[in-house]
């Protein structure tokens, strides 16, 4: 969320204590980059709690489970990016249903905005990667010698 931005280095000081140092980032870290993906796909579509883990499944997020997930929608709630109400399940209890705030549609595009600069920064990356002396290297999309003698 958007109040997460310090980052915390702790280790002992030299007389033995532990240190906890806070240093603010430059933008929201990359650990909440499932706060984004929550509010776009609850703002394509309001949902419950596994329609919203299906869209992020769908997307490619594994290995989120369902404990975060409802973290992290009850933080974005208490923050104002989304409203929740209980609805009847078509067949069984009801469910929390989802959608997103004004808030949390103008948190979504600085979201999009500060993705965009994190693509550029690792787009960078890569280009000076791939062009830097581990260049001549093979890349990872190329085939080896074994597997062109094999085609």
């Amino acid at each position: 969320m958007p109040d997460h931005q310090t980052a915390t280095a702790s280790g002992p000081d030299p007389a033995g204590e532990p240190i906890d140092e806070r240093e603010p980032f430059p933008g929201w870290p990359p650990r909440d980059i499932l706060a984004p993906f929550v509010l776009l796909a609850v703002s394509l579509q309001r949902g419950h709690g596994y329609v919203i883990e299906d869209y992020l499944r769908a997307l490619g997020l594994f290995g989120i489970t369902m404990s975060t997930l409802y973290r992290t929608l009850r933080q974005m709630e208490k923050d104002g990016f989304l409203e929740s109400s209980w609805e009847p399940g078509p067949t069984g209890p009801a469910r929390r249903v989802y959608t997103i705030t004004d808030a949390g549609h103008v948190w979504l595009d600085s979201s999009a905005a500060m993705l965009t600069a994190y693509r550029e920064t690792i787009d960078r990356f890569f280009g000076l990667y791939h062009a830097g002396p581990g260049a001549t290297r093979q890349q990872p999309d190329e085939p080896t010698n074994e597997q062109e003698t094999q085609q």
